[in-house]
């Protein structure tokens, strides 16, 4: 059965009158997946982008088909006008902000972060979704940040709580470098659709200093993404997505 995303606002009953903080973790990651596939499909995506770094220098392939900067580092890149100039395409925001407003009215996509720590009580990030969703302007994506180390279920629950308390926000990115990629692959059972990592050619091994090296490889990006159970697709150029086949 298809849930419309907007059929379970955050204060609204869900079933049976509960909230949606009182669902069953598991039913709940089923009407977050519902909602993610009556707007998007069934499909998962990866993009290879290239972050601007403070300086003016560039992390990540040269060839990437999307760019972007962290508002934390915007200061350092001499503002928001300069990071365009220099061609970004998307911001990643640390809140809902004059400044990300300021991406979103200049043309450039905006990625919000919610932060969330293990063990806080789910009003305290219900409050922080109704933030984001009352933005007054256009929001591309949000982007679960965790503070500290990620518990599974609870992470999984904040995923899915993000899916359903943002029906004006269309995609929900899981990082794998912040999660890990098995529990960022998990994270698509419970409304996610696209994989935030950086995405290379080739990669060493994760052993002794490159243990903890998040990049990954395309065949890699597509595999965590079919074994969450989504059809793999790659957002090209303008960000037009492309069924990767197997």
């Amino acid at each position: 059965m298809s849930l419309d995303p907007g059929a379970l606002p955050v204060e609204a009953p869900a079933a049976s009158g509960e909230t949606l903080a009182q669902v069953d973790l598991f039913a709940l990651g089923r009407r977050a997946s519902a909602a993610r596939d009556e707007r998007l499909g069934r499909r998962g995506s990866f993009v290879r982008a290239r972050q601007l770094l403070v300086g003016g220098t560039w992390r990540g392939p040269r060839d990437a088909a999307e760019s972007y900067a962290d508002e934390s580092d915007l200061d350092g890149l001499g503002g928001l006008d300069v990071a365009r100039a220099a061609g970004v395409h998307t911001l990643i925001a640390t809140r809902v902000s004059p400044v990300a407003r300021a991406a979103a009215d200049g043309g450039l996509r905006v990625v919000v972060r919610v932060p969330f720590r293990a063990g806080e009580a789910d009003a305290e990030r219900l409050a922080r979704l109704a933030e984001i969703d009352a933005a007054p302007f256009a929001i591309w994506g949000a982007l679960p940040s965790p503070a500290g180390e990620p518990y599974g279920l609870d992470t999984l629950k904040l995923f899915a709580l993000s899916r359903l308390s943002l029906p004006r926000v269309p995609h929900l990115l899981a990082d794998a470098g912040a999660l890990g990629p098995r529990l960022a692959q998990m994270a698509f059972g419970f409304g996610a659709d696209e994989l935030f990592a950086p995405i290379v050619a080739e990669r060493a091994l994760r052993l002794g200093a490159n243990a903890n090296n998040p990049a990954l490889t395309r065949k890699e990006a597509v595999m965590l993404i079919r074994g969450g159970g989504l059809v793999a697709c790659e957002r090209v150029g303008s960000g037009a997505l492309e069924e990767v086949n197997p």
